[in-house]
């Protein structure tokens, strides 16, 4: 799993705004903006890992989607992806928020 960390420096805190994702096997990207307590699904459009890696999982795509809110809801979203394994979709959620939180 590829993950991606970074501050925008919007000043929604005082650490500003920090933002991690993870490139899922599906392609798709889980990301946390532990800043603003949200998090989200945004959908590979049936790019497949190596597709949506090249196309989707920069800062500024990430943000792109983010700002004109074109992802789904959080780490639920992401049962369907590991066949309803509850428990690895959330551990993912959790080891992406610890992993803004250093930055």
């Amino acid at each position: 799993m590829q993950t991606l960390k970074f501050n925008t420096g919007r000043q929604y805190t005082e650490a500003g705004q920090r933002i991690a994702a993870a490139l899922l096997p599906n392609g798709d990207i889980y990301f946390s903006d532990i800043d603003r307590g949200i998090d989200g699904m945004i959908c590979a459009n049936g790019a497949n890992y190596d597709e949506a890696h090249a196309l989707y999982f920069t800062r500024d795509q990430i943000m792109r989607a983010y700002d004109h809110n074109l992802y789904t809801g959080g780490a639920h979203s992401m049962d369907a992806i590991f066949n309803d394994d509850f428990e690895t979709a959330h551990k993912i959620a959790r080891e992406i928020r610890a992993l803004a939180q250093t930055l």
